[in-house]
């Protein structure tokens, strides 16, 4: 899962000024063999950590989002879950390879009721790398929520764990400061080192020249963690018959 980007994005993740929105790019041991996506999703969430504000309830509120913004017979639900601030990233997969839709999220702290509901639509329809999602493809959608964490300077490039931590770059090039991120989950999906994600990173945010340790080592690095839930269509609509009924007899 990758990236997030600005409403209003260039094509790689940068940050100029003040806050924007990010582009970014997609367990520990059980006694018995994890069967269920939800049980594998709780798998990987052991690893970075128990989760002690994000509830499955964001995700289903980014499906009802998103079903509400093409079936305005839709009701719009009120959350009932936090409305503290966080950073958070809202990422779309499509099909059953989970292949990446749309994804994008803020580093700024954000109102979680407003931002959700901002960046489910954001994520969906306008990040630049993807066409819009259509309705025919609701039922194939599968949404990440992550809320960003513990957010702390590394001392250097390498001063993060792969598979606890996400990072966040920043370096200048041309007179400029560039940044990219990787979630959490992503290093480790990918079963990448430290130095090749840092290396991916540099890539990703525009950086094509050669890659010395002069470079590397004017890298600001900031890890976190995140709190991460998902929910698929077909756990949504378990709990929504309505929205069930709207996008089956409505495509």
């Amino acid at each position: 899962m990758e990236g997030a980007k600005a409403k209003r994005p260039s094509s790689e993740e940068e940050e100029k000024g003040k806050s924007k929105k990010l582009k970014t790019s997609n367990p520990s041991p059980s006694p018995s063999p994890v069967t269920s996506e939800e049980e594998k999703e709780e798998t990987s969430q052991q690893k970075m950590g128990s989760n002690t504000v994000a509830v499955p309830e964001m995700a289903a509120y980014c499906f009802d989002t998103l079903i509400a913004h093409f079936y305005k017979k839709m009701d719009k639900p009120t959350p009932s879950f936090t409305n503290d601030s966080f950073p958070l990233f809202v990422t779309w997969l499509i099909g059953p390879d989970e292949r990446l839709r749309g994804c994008i999220g803020t580093f700024s702290s954000l109102s979680l009721h407003k931002a959700i509901k901002e960046y489910a639509i954001t994520s969906a329809m306008h990040d630049s790398r993807f066409n819009p999602v259509s309705k025919s493809e609701i039922s194939q959608l599968k949404v990440n929520v992550s809320l960003l964490v513990g957010f702390e300077d590394g001392e250097n490039y390498l001063d993060w764990e792969v598979g606890t931590h996400g990072i966040k770059i920043e370096f200048s090039m041309g007179g400029s400061t560039r940044t990219a991120t990787y979630l959490p989950e992503v290093a480790g999906e990918r079963d990448w080192s430290r130095e090749t994600t840092v290396f991916n990173l540099l890539r990703k945010a525009g950086f094509n020249g050669p890659i010395t340790q002069d470079v590397l080592d004017s890298i600001k690095l900031i890890r976190y963690r995140s709190e991460k839930v998902s929910m698929t269509y077909q756990k949504y609509v378990e709990q929504n018959d309505n929205a069930a009924r709207l996008v089956n007899g409505n495509h």
